[in-house]
């Protein structure tokens, strides 16, 4: 799952999440109210059954807001043919390896894509843990 889908399905399911907890949460708390003033099992057996759901909501929901997304950038490395000069570029959409990339500035000759890749942002990790 791409970081971007995966940031929207934590974004978008957070929410629910929470709002299920909480209603399971109160339904349990009513059928134990139930059970305590008529004393009739059924009410019993409900509000273990709620309180269940509600313990796999709260697995769930701790299991979706522990979903770190990490933002990255993509870089390419840009080669020179003949000097072996080589410097990183922001990628460019539609650039693809091995690619000509214009000339190179020490010798004049020809510069080629010869990687693409991505790397972590040092500043969002650190501001995402605070």
């Amino acid at each position: 799952m791409s970081e971007e889908r995966l940031y929207e399905f934590k974004r978008q399911w957070l929410p629910v999440y929470f709002i299920l907890l909480i209603a399971l949460l109160l339904v349990a708390v009513h059928f134990v109210i139930l059970y305590a003033v008529t004393g009739t099992n059924s009410y019993a057996n409900m509000a273990v059954v709620s309180g269940l759901g509600a313990y796999f909501f709260y697995n769930g929901f701790q299991r979706l807001r522990a979903i770190r997304v990490v933002r990255r950038r993509v870089l390419e490395l840009v080669k020179c043919r003949d000097c072996g000069y080589s410097e990183e570029r922001e990628y460019s959409a539609g650039d693809y390896v091995f690619m000509r990339k214009g000339e190179c500035p020490r010798c004049g000759g020809t510069m080629i894509v010869a990687g693409i890749y991505s790397v972590e942002i040092e500043g969002a990790r650190k501001a995402e843990s605070a």
